[in-house]
């Protein structure tokens, strides 16, 4: 029988090799398993099915393929979008997944892999859209939007653009929660329109019965990424040559007809907009 000595022995040697085993594996940049931080919150891209509460979505899609070529697994990570960020420096997730603009503010903490066009419109519902024949009649009106994205400055510029300097009133910001709580403003008439992207307009349109109305032309292109860590360069590489992979076997592209988002297509993965 083993003594307590013995025994003691044995699981400091076992610790120990656990310990370097981790070690290796970080020291060579393996990953089995990556943590993914999402707000599913935000059709078509990310949001829980109302029947199953299931994960679903085109972000889902892509990052669960993405995986499948590195040989990895995903653990869904739910979080708020003002966490996103952070989680990562703090090692808490591997990589973002939540419709998140690269933006240069934001490459200042975290890299992106690129891998769709969005373009940010005003939208209004459809009974009220005669209000506004053109976006000049948006100024002075109230425009809800997520308040922790980018788009409450780019309503700001563009008001000062199109608007101040045009000596018409300003638009009045109304920051919201996210994509939900922007809806609800705009249909409870605590806001006369609303931003967001127009990928997730016809989604919703065909669950709340062709309710809202895009108004004129985006005013706001970028690219959506999928954040990870500056310093993680070796994973950031594997994802794109991942990514890279889904477009040369057409599966990328099957996807984005999945959920009607081929006039958003890339031309290629990059990482913070460099091949």
């Amino acid at each position: 029988m083993m003594t307590r000595s013995r025994l003691c022995l044995a699981a400091v040697a076992v610790v120990v090799a656990f310990g370097q085993t981790a070690g290796m594996a970080s020291a060579q940049g393996t990953k089995t398993i990556i943590n993914a931080a999402t707000v599913p919150k935000y059709p078509p891209f990310e949001f829980k099915d109302p029947a199953s509460g299931k994960l679903i979505g085109f972000d889902v899609d892509i990052v669960d393929a993405i995986a499948a070529k590195m040989d990895i697994k995903v653990n869904w990570i739910d979080s708020s979008f003002d966490q996103l960020i952070s989680s990562v420096e703090t090692k808490r997730a591997d990589v973002i997944v939540a419709g998140m603009a690269d933006t240069p503010e934001r490459r200042a903490t975290v890299s992106f892999l690129d891998y769709l066009h969005a373009n940010t419109v005003f939208f209004t519902l459809r009974a009220n859209a005669a209000r506004y024949p053109d976006l000049d009649a948006l100024c002075g009106k109230r425009v809800a939007t997520a308040r922790r994205t980018i788009w409450p400055a780019a309503i700001e510029k563009w008001s000062d653009e199109h608007c101040t300097a045009a000596g018409k009133p300003a638009v009045i910001v109304v920051g919201t929660d996210g994509s939900p709580d922007t809806r609800l403003q705009l249909n409870q008439g605590r806001a006369d329109a609303a931003v967001q992207g127009a990928e997730t307009i016809p989604y919703q349109n065909s669950i709340e019965g062709n309710r809202y109305v895009i108004l004129g032309k985006p005013f706001l292109v970028q690219d959506m990424g999928l954040g990870f860590a500056r310093d993680d360069v070796q994973f950031g590489q594997k994802l794109k040559q991942a990514l890279a992979a889904l477009m040369a076997d057409g599966s990328y592209q099957e996807l984005l007809r999945k959920w009607d988002l081929t006039g958003s297509a890339i031309e290629q993965a990059m990482i913070n907009g460099q091949p």
